[in-house]
């Protein structure tokens, strides 16, 4: 049965341990359950890492979030998935009802009263249109006309009151994102509160998903990324407490510390407060790459370095092709003969693909093809090909399937990474990255920390200074010059070192090293 109708059939199923009312040692296998915050369909190495565990003997639960009101239960290979509506009481409680400090509790108390005082006011100034109207329907009445002149200073004074509230109300808002000395306090005392003022879906994520780890009992459970952490350890300690032993992994799939979310900047410190209060907990912690390994070994005064478990694609996904895979180059209408650079991926300013834009002039004959949702970035894109008189060098393709990717870039001639320096962006390999790496593409990346460090290393692409135009045309042009010489090393062991399935022993035996 196939994954789509499994979650079909399965419905609002409970977990089998739970039917059954087995828990712990009552069970014949051991149990693994894994933690995410998001719907678990769009995240591959949560996939993968919860196939690979249950292929290897054990049960597994993956919980995620369900993306409407009723519980879902499917299968992803031998691991059970279950999605868990969650309600985001305190998130919408907290964003409309911002903490409002001592000048902001003049203003309103919610979103929700502002709206409706300047809905009743809007009224209000309606009618008294009609009020006017009527007097000068009427004779000449001395108290009706000072009537409305009351009337209307009425409502002058109320329209300043109420936006002089309104004000400070949505003054309390906007500060209420802002890392403030209340959140900074409890942050630095190693409070909870710090994070969940300015972070109220961690409220919500421990409401929908504790109650079902402690359902489970599982012996081991993993928490995948920086925003289920609290939950697991508490869950964990909790279940420790009633009397069953359970082991504690930690999954990071970011460096938190060097992760910004646009819009809120309490995001990165609140976030970073919860890695650094319960890493400390974990008994085993995971990561994507060696440099965020160190990075956290440091950081957090670990005694047992992170196990690295990079988020590489499946052999399968790497075989996969045939007739119904696209070929790129036709999707682009491009002939087997024109020089063709590609990019798979997310688009966004510091992704820089306007730096290979604006390369093209200096590449003549050279095509570029983007795989990608379209977005005001793309169109930015495609303007400023226009402008420079390259448009028709520039081709705008829609996603293909995940399997589908690497087969797709198979057809081009260069594999090209632009990023500029971020944090995050130094740390690791991305998936385009592996993408590339399976489609045999010889490269030009940026230098970034590990991509460039990777890419000289195994010979198979050249390296140019982030955001540098001039210097990524002449990469490009010495990749095409002797294309063969790049994509000779991966005639050797490199592809079977960079698969998912290379990393799978490292994944299993910190599980058999904690459980056994």
């Amino acid at each position: 049965m196939s994954e789509a109708a499994a979650r079909e059939t399965a419905g609002q199923a409970e977990p089998e341990a739970a039917r059954d009312g087995q828990s712990g040692g009552g069970r014949g296998r051991r149990l693994a359950v894994m933690v995410v915050s998001n719907f678990v369909d769009g995240d591959s190495r949560v996939q993968k890492t919860a196939r690979s565990v249950a292929e290897a003997g054990w049960d597994v639960v993956l919980l995620g979030r369900a993306r409407g009101t009723a519980r879902e239960e499917y299968t992803i290979g031998d691991a059970r998935v279950i999605r868990i509506p969650l309600r985001m009481t305190a998130q919408t409680y907290r964003k409309d009802n911002p903490p409002r400090g001592v000048a902001g509790r003049l203003g309103y108390r919610s979103g929700e009263q502002a709206r409706m005082r300047v809905d009743a006011r809007r009224a209000l100034r309606a009618d008294l249109e009609v009020e006017r109207r009527l007097v000068a329907m009427g004779d000449d009445d001395l108290p009706a006309r000072l009537r409305l002149t009351g009337l209307t200073a009425a409502d002058r004074a109320r329209g300043y009151w109420i936006e002089a509230r309104r004000r400070l109300y949505e003054r309390a808002a906007a500060k209420a994102k802002q890392p403030g000395n209340r959140t900074r306090v409890a942050i630095g005392v190693g409070r909870d509160g710090g994070a969940w003022l300015t972070q109220p879906q961690l409220v919500d994520f421990d409401t929908a998903f504790a109650p079902v780890i402690a359902e489970l009992k599982p012996d081991l459970v993993h928490a995948h990324d920086f925003d289920t952490i609290g939950l697991v350890a508490r869950a964990g300690l909790k279940l420790r407490a009633a009397g069953h032993p359970v082991k504690i992994v930690y999954d990071a799939h970011e460096y938190i510390a060097g992760w910004e979310r646009p819009g809120d900047p309490a995001f990165r410190p609140a976030m970073s407060a919860q890695e650094r209060k319960y890493i400390k907990l974990a008994d085993g912690v995971i990561t994507v790459s060696e440099a965020i390994a160190d990075l956290l070994a440091g950081d957090h005064g670990l005694t047992t370095r992170p196990t690295v478990v990079c988020n590489a694609p499946t052999v399968a996904e790497m075989a996969a092709g045939g007739d119904e895979v696209p070929n790129v180059r036709e999707a682009a209408g491009l002939g087997p003969d024109v020089p063709l650079m590609v990019y798979a991926g997310i688009t966004a300013p510091e992704r820089s693909l306007e730096t290979a834009v604006a390369a093209l002039p200096d590449l003549p004959g050279v095509h570029l093809a983007a795989v990608t949702a379209r977005n005001p970035y793309v169109d930015a894109l495609e303007k400023q090909a226009r402008a420079l008189g390259v448009a028709d060098r520039l081709h705008i393709l829609p996603y293909v399937k995940p399997h589908q990717v690497v087969a797709h870039l198979a057809a081009g001639s260069v594999g090209i990474v632009t990023s500029l320096h971020s944090p995050n962006y130094e740390l690791s390999l991305p998936s385009k990255y592996y993408e590339y790496l399976n489609a045999r593409l010889p490269l030009v990346v940026s230098d970034l920390r590990t991509v460039g460090a990777f890419t000289r290393e195994q010979g198979i692409g050249e390296v140019f200074p982030a955001g540098d135009t001039d210097a990524f045309a002449a990469a490009v042009r010495t990749v095409l010059a002797d294309r063969d010489k790049y994509a000779k090393p991966y005639e050797g062991d490199l592809l079977a070192r960079n698969t998912w399935e290379a990393q799978v022993p490292e994944l299993l035996g910190l599980y058999e090293r904690l459980v056994g």
